[in-house]
């Protein structure tokens, strides 16, 4: 192999941990930790994965008590987005613009009830499956204190909630949300709320190219495709959390 390092970044999101193995060329940094943080960058892109970073926001700011609101139009207030002959990008540019509204109002009335107010919105206007373009609404993942103040503050059409999936891995609500939204050039998909905790990684060098493990105590989501060499991926639930889950001891310790 190449002269070269192996780097392990692992991100803690909430209950769920994620640990990317990367082959990172040249030589093995001695001391500075800085020199680890920009190799890592020229091979970031074999992570940066907008499903992963969504669900790590969702993993770390809320829970299953927490909710999924969906806002849709009426035919009037449709009518009204349209402005005439507004393209279809146009008109998803029109309602983007009337969730930002909702947001100001729904946090100017939380904060004069003293009430946390955390979210991520989404427009959307495609079939998640097909792909194809469809009548244009919103997603917004709330915390539950919120969901009220939230509900009344949208007034343009029907509003329905629920709870997130029941269950610790929030990644494939991630992926349902984003497979809604329509690609724009050097756009997010989404704009949370400026209070939400973001995880941060945490890069160390390995002894080895060995396959990833869970940490000692945790409990193993996802396992991706892996060969020797190649780049690796686990996600699990964390060893404090797999620890209640099965009434055992804390871990006193971790593997690679």
């Amino acid at each position: 192999m190449a002269n070269g390092y192996w780097v392990i970044r692992t991100y803690t999101a909430g209950a769920v941990g994620e640990k990317i193995k990367y082959w990172v060329p040249g030589e093995k940094p001695t001391k500075s930790e800085r020199k680890i943080k920009s190799d890592i960058k020229q091979v970031q892109r074999n992570e940066a994965n907008a499903e992963k970073a969504l669900a790590r926001l969702i993993h770390a700011n809320f829970t299953p008590r927490d909710y999924l609101l969906q806002f849709s139009y009426t035919e009037e207030a449709l009518e009204k987005l349209r402005a005439g002959e507004r393209t279809e990008e146009e008109l998803f540019e029109a309602a983007d613009h009337q969730l930002k509204l909702w947001a100001k109002r729904t946090r100017r009335a939380c904060k004069a009830l003293g009430v946390p107010f955390r979210y991520i919105p989404f427009t959307s206007d495609l079939d998640g499956k097909t792909g194809e373009v469809v009548r244009v609404h919103h997603h917004i993942i709330v915390n539950a204190e919120a969901a009220e103040v939230a509900l009344e503050k949208w007034s343009a059409g029907s509003t329905h909630r629920e709870h997130l999936y029941d269950q610790v891995d929030q990644t494939p609500l991630a992926h349902y949300l984003l497979a809604q939204v329509r690609h724009r050039p050097n756009e997010k998909k989404y704009s949370p709320s400026r209070n939400l905790v973001v995880p941060q990684p945490k890069d160390r060098i390995a002894v080895s190219g060995a396959e990833l493990q869970v940490p000692r105590g945790g409990q193993l989501l996802l396992r991706a495709g892996w060969m020797p060499g190649m780049p690796q991926y686990i996600r699990y639930i964390v060893p404090e959390v797999g620890k209640i889950r099965r009434g055992e001891a804390p871990p006193d310790e971790t593997r690679e």
